[in-house]
């Protein structure tokens, strides 16, 4: 049996706890026995406890002594052999917990975001990144495209890296949509609108006011379009105040974070993504498995999702103009949204299904493990 801690940075909605929620209940039960630790902060916390996995409280979002006492504490009392970090506080506290245990140090990069610190702030970063590195047996990239930033600014060692990329649970999420599918009338919308959607946490990085300066363009020729932001955080109030200045009023629904957000993606009848950087983003595959067409910026983690002009539209990242008129193309030629819908769940289907991600992961967990012994 290899024991196995998930460690979290965050147990709040979103795509990061969303995929190692998947990984766990799919990881076979006779080879794997799986801790999770992470902060109280979100919804997943419960779930992982539903599973019937072993969880615990580590605020490792937190800088301090305690959350590394509360991490080693654990390794410790079940003997873990692989810990597996996820986010940057677990990071830096799994691996350092690895390395003073003798366990084997697994990091999953959910996107590499550092573009929004001070240089001298990108520098310590990186550099602390790369000294966590010396302590890791493996390093997941979650795309082609973050592998190749990864290797490029010198964060992980020849061999040393895997990309696993994100899967998803097309099976599950068919059955979510045919059973509990959240209508229109419950966000506020009307039959008769053309929506606009993305799913998203309120965050800079997703770039929502673009979403916004683009439905402002084209308000006048689509009378009945609306914009669905399913989600929420520090953004929400700047956004807000976006579409108060625009004047669109209730042309934009602010949803809140929705239970199984998928379930809002019947209510659509287009998506759109605008961040200015990704991993590869759950939310995108979620709403390709569900047959819609995506607009989105021609980003790292977008370009390993959405080929441009088969599944979808990319469009040059910081160019409003652009986006509003691939949106007003796609939303005037329902057949090509078909289509390009059709094409994008065959995608998700083909290359995105989450039986490979839990295999290439349990793989490297068997890897980490017997270096571990040695």
């Amino acid at each position: 049996m290899i024991r196995v801690l998930e460690l979290l940075t965050s147990t709040a909605l979103g795509g990061g706890p969303r995929q190692v929620w998947d990984l766990v209940r799919h990881l076979p039960r006779d080879e794997f026995e799986v801790t999770v630790a992470g902060p109280r902060d979100g919804p997943f916390f419960g779930r992982f406890g539903e599973l019937g996995c072993r969880v615990a409280t580590v605020r490792a979002a937190r800088i301090g002594l305690g959350p590394l006492l509360a991490t080693l504490a654990l390794v410790r009392a079940h003997r873990i052999q692989v810990i597996h970090s996820h986010g940057k506080g677990a990071g830096l506290y799994g691996r350092l917990a690895a390395r003073r245990t003798g366990a084997a140090a697994v990091h999953t990069f959910h996107g590499i975001h550092f573009e929004s610190y001070s240089p001298v702030g990108r520098r310590l970063y990186l550099a602390l990144e790369r000294r966590l590195a010396r302590w890791t047996h493996t390093i997941v990239s979650v795309s082609v495209s973050q592998e190749a930033e990864g290797r490029a600014l010198g964060l992980f060692g020849p061999g040393q890296s895997a990309t696993v990329v994100n899967g998803l649970d097309v099976e599950a999420q068919d059955r979510l949509l045919a059973t509990m599918p959240v209508g229109r009338a419950s966000l506020g919308l009307a039959e008769d609108a053309v929506v606009v959607g993305c799913v998203a946490r309120f965050d800079p990085v997703k770039n929502l006011g673009a979403l916004v300066a683009a439905v402002e363009r084209l308000a006048a020729r689509q009378p009945r379009l609306v914009l669905l932001l399913v989600g929420d955080g520090a953004e929400k109030t700047r956004l807000q105040g976006l579409v108060a200045r625009a004047g669109l009023g209730d042309r934009v629904v602010f949803a809140g974070w929705l239970a199984d957000s998928a379930r809002a993606l019947r209510t659509m009848d287009l998506y759109a993504a605008a961040s200015l950087k990704e991993g590869l983003p759950l939310a995108l595959l979620e709403a390709m498995a569900a047959g819609l067409a995506v607009v989105a910026t021609d980003v790292p983690g977008h370009r390993d999702v959405v080929r441009d002009g088969e599944t979808g539209l990319l469009v040059p990242v910081g160019d409003d103009a652009a986006l509003a008129d691939a949106l007003g193309a796609l939303l005037a030629d329902p057949d090509r949204r078909r289509r390009l819908g059709r094409a994008g769940r065959a995608r998700v289907l083909r290359e995105f299904a989450v039986a490979p991600m839990v295999e290439k992961t349990a793989e490297i967990y068997r890897a980490a493990a017997a270096a571990a012994r040695r």
